[in-house]
């Protein structure tokens, strides 16, 4: 038998729910997305890092907000779901998906104004 780790067991389970997570209506709505909204108070010239963004509904939330977010997650089902969501189906045009790990980000330091994690810190 194989020992997988974390990451690779993560990968595995949420390629699988991609779907589920987008259309979930525990991830999609809740107070602490307007919450987000009113503690943040996003500018429009902000750059915006959604990490381990899942469904995409942070990136959503956001994304009318700001110039561009970029969401990430480790799992490349759910970046192509939550891209196919927020783009397609939302019109979304300001947001970007890209693979990448939580732990291992492929940005600059001071790259973004905002770094977002919902839901998800407990994963790594």
């Amino acid at each position: 038998m194989t020992d997988k780790t974390s990451k690779e067991m993560s990968r595995d389970q949420y390629s699988q729910v991609g779907d589920a997570y987008v259309r979930s209506q525990t991830h999609a709505t809740g107070v602490d997305l307007d919450d987000l909204l009113d503690m943040v108070q996003p500018q429009k010239d902000w750059q915006v890092l959604d990490v381990a963004t899942g469904g995409g509904h942070t990136a959503l939330t956001l994304a009318p907000h700001v110039q561009q977010v970029i969401a990430v997650d480790l799992t490349p089902n759910m970046v192509e779901t939550a891209r196919k969501f927020v783009c397609d189906e939302k019109g979304q045009s300001n947001v970007a998906f890209q693979l990448a790990d939580a732990e291992n980000l492929p940005f600059e330091n001071g790259s973004f104004d905002l770094v977002t994690c919902r839901i998800a810190a407990h994963h790594f």
